[in-house]
């Protein structure tokens, strides 16, 4: 049977591409990277668990999110499936084997109470803490799309950052208007001071999503001594540059496609970004609609509505689900001009191993800016990974290709006698 498609919206805004970077992935696609991961690895490769675990997760994604927030249609039996009853479903599929971790709490950070989600099926294994996008965009509440087979390599933590999901609830939805990137990477690296503490290790991996990889890589060049690497996906650089390039980039796709209404409202935007101060967050969000509409956010994808994964996650009530909503439009309000501000151009020197994920054709964190920088970036190790079948945001993308990227070059770092604390 086809798997469902998602429901699409007509209208298109920041918001709804999760802040200014983020969006999910349509099941087709998840449906389309297994079976392509699966034909691209049979040649025998060691990995092959891998794979076999992610197209096993794919089959669980297409058989529960064909469930709505409402009811869907009654079943044989007349039994009516609510959305608590798919989040049961979703949460006995994505069990954690016995003697591993699931631990979903509030820990205090930066003065507050911020929410984390630590998952893994053996204690023995690294660390790999996820820095989310947006600003204000969690990956937690759609983490079960993906991340249950980098359960068995990784215990992945999940962080709703402050303003962000469940910590936002936890703020009882107050924004806060005064946040900065400055105070954003400290609280970043007390999240990783406690993972430490707490689960008795040196280092961790660290891994950090468009927005996200702004305070990765500052936390990596300031404690590159808590990583085994840094591992940068949608990697900003420079961020006036990043919308000068977007924009090009966009703008020429619409041309080739001979989209005259994309081409229309792109030009209409001129100049983009202002030159000369703040762009208005009007014309972020109409630059930010091409990008997804010509897709430049999820490769071969025009639309995109992550509401209904959003809705079905085990770890998110309903509250939360709003929650999460509200505070990516109070996040972007605080952040946004401040991102316009970052530049890593010559940041270049790191003393922990870096590593870049870039989507062929990602327009909004541009790839060649990516590859630029990792040029000239020096550090005692590096590797570049270029997914050509994906834009934006890769950990949904193509996470099976992801993933064995991570085992085989990135999770070597973490020798097994140096994973926990001496």
């Amino acid at each position: 049977m086809a798997l469902p498609t998602l429901t699409k919206t007509e209208n298109i805004s920041l918001l709804g591409t999760r802040g200014s970077v983020c969006l999910a992935m349509p099941l087709e696609i998840l449906r389309m990277r297994a079976h392509r991961f699966l034909k691209l690895n049979q040649s025998g490769d060691p990995q092959v668990n891998i794979y076999k675990t992610f197209i096993s997760s794919a089959a669980i994604v297409g058989a529960t999110l064909c469930v709505s927030s409402s009811a869907i249609a009654p079943q044989a039996t007349n039994d009516i499936y609510t959305r608590e009853k798919a989040r049961a479903a979703i949460a006995a599929s994505q069990a954690i084997a016995p003697g591993g971790i699931n631990e979903l709490k509030a820990v205090e950070i930066g003065g507050i109470k911020q929410w984390i989600s630590v998952r893994g099926n053996n204690r023995a294994n690294p660390i790999l803490l996820f820095l989310h996008g947006g600003p204000g965009s969690p990956m937690m509440p759609e983490s079960w799309t993906f991340q249950h087979p980098w359960e068995d390599f990784f215990i992945v933590v999940q962080w709703d950052q402050r303003g962000a999901g469940k910590t936002f609830s936890e703020a009882k939805r107050q924004p806060d208007k005064s946040m900065t990137i400055d105070e954003m990477q400290a609280d970043a690296e007390q999240v990783i001071e406690y993972l430490r503490l707490t689960y008795g290790r040196k280092k961790i991996f660290l891994m950090g999503h468009s927005w996200g990889s702004i305070l990765g890589l500052r936390v990596a060049q300031h404690r590159p001594e808590w990583l085994y690497a840094y591992i940068g996906v949608g990697q900003v650089v420079n961020g006036m540059r990043n919308e000068v390039v977007g924009y090009q980039e966009t703008l020429a796709k619409a041309e080739a496609d001979k989209n005259q209404m994309a081409i229309a409202g792109l030009k209409a935007l001129a100049p983009y970004p202002n030159p000369n101060g703040l762009t208005p967050m009007s014309k972020v969000i109409e630059e930010r609609k091409w990008d997804v509409a010509l897709g430049g956010m999820v490769y071969g994808q025009s639309q995109n509505d992550i509401s209904r994964i959003w809705e079905l996650s085990p770890d998110y009530t309903d509250y939360d689900d709003v929650s999460a909503r509200l505070g990516e439009e109070s996040s972007v309000k605080a952040l946004l001009p401040q991102m316009e501000e970052v530049n890593f151009d010559h940041r270049t020197k790191f003393n922990c191993p870096v590593f870049i994920f870039a989507g062929a054709q990602d327009r909004t964190t541009p790839e060649s800016i990516a590859q630029e920088y990792y040029e000239r970036i020096q550090a005692p190790e590096k590797r570049f990974f270029r997914i050509e079948r994906a834009a934006h945001y890769v950990v949904t993308e193509a996470p099976g290709e992801v993933l064995v990227d991570l085992v085989r070059y990135v999770r070597p770092l973490a020798q097994s006698g140096n994973i926990h604390q001496k």
